[in-house]
């Protein structure tokens, strides 16, 4: 029988209204197991906690921390996969360091919860359920990190959360989810794409700047004024600025800073055939790297891994573009 780890975070799935003034964490890892039926017929589940926090409460340094268990955890030769519980505000930024981070073959699987254990269709249970099936699937091995919510199962590479409320709220919009769970087990339908893995080195003054319509300089500029070591950009379509950005987009460059863009619409790569001031081939030109395909909260966190292991310029720029 597979032994798996669940390591806990906090998020909604531990969350209970016990007085009627919101629901706050209360649920411990323990507490969640001992309500779900069946589990012994599945894996040996063991518990640990790394953090009792909301979602939104999380860090880089906790995340670091969390990569770090994690590989520990794996390198165990009795433990046959991890599952990690986590807020969803903030699930698929550690996902993805995991993603980044810990070189196993074993799967890692997070999940969590949209309701809280006081509403009614409580999602909590089915889903902590499901993701340790999946960590303890023989077809999981060698798939990355992985997040599983709703019955779907997602590379942390391209699932975000899409919505703030529903319980399908976690898609992958560019690839689709990498498989299902039905009610004899996972099926897995493909494979991620091959990935490096660098140790959790992580730089955290990386900052990420979203683009609007008229926006001018200054989130650039206070960046910059701030002592950051890195800037994301989302532009717009396939790697687009406005003209008043780019003297402090030189200026940061000029620093020493990286700067890497990003588009911000929901799928795309960067790449246009414009030759006009502040078009992609301009910004190519003047310096900036491109995180093709990476959401921009990704791309900070793939940059912050760059920085923290000191890459050189061009192997930071191939490090960003790959899928």
């Amino acid at each position: 029988m597979k032994r798996i780890v669940v390591l806990t975070t906090g998020g909604t799935i531990s969350t209970r209204d016990v007085d009627g003034s919101g629901a706050k964490p209360t649920l411990r890892g323990e507490d969640l197991l001992r309500d779900i039926p069946g589990l012994s017929s599945i894996a040996q589940v063991s518990v640990e906690e790394l953090a009792f926090i909301p979602g939104a409460f999380m860090t880089l340094e906790l995340m670091r921390q969390m990569s770090e268990r994690a590989s520990t955890i794996l390198a165990r030769p009795n433990v046959d996969g991890l599952v990690v519980t986590h807020g969803t505000d903030t699930l698929e930024e550690s996902a993805y360091l995991l993603y980044l981070t810990v070189d196993s073959e074993k799967p890692v699987v997070f999940t969590g919860a949209m309701r809280n254990s006081s509403q009614i269709g409580f999602d909590g249970y089915r889903n902590l359920y499901d993701a340790i099936r999946v960590a303890a699937h023989d077809s999981a091995r060698g798939m990355g990190t992985m997040v599983v919510l709703n019955e779907e199962i997602h590379s942390a590479r391209w699932v975000t959360k899409t919505n703030g409320q529903k319980e399908d709220a976690f898609k992958s919009p560019a690839t689709g989810p990498l498989g299902v769970i039905y009610g004899d087990g996972p099926r897995f339908f493909m494979r991620p794409m091959p990935r490096t893995v660098h140790p959790p080195k992580l730089e955290p003054k990386v900052d990420l700047i979203r683009l609007f319509v008229d926006c001018d300089d200054k989130f650039i500029r206070a960046s910059i004024q701030a002592g950051t070591r890195g800037i994301v950009l989302e532009v717009f379509g396939g790697g687009r600025v406005n003209p008043p950005l780019l003297p402090a987009i030189d200026q940061a460059l000029a620093k020493g800073l990286t700067v890497a863009a990003t588009t911000r619409c929901v799928t795309g790569n960067m790449w246009d055939m414009y030759g006009y001031e502040g078009a992609f081939r301009d910004l190519q030109r003047r310096g900036l790297l491109f995180a093709h395909d990476h959401p921009g909260h990704k791309a900070r966190i793939k940059l912050a891994v760059a920085l923290g292991n000191a890459f050189s310029r061009d192997r930071m720029s191939g490090y960003l573009a790959e899928a």
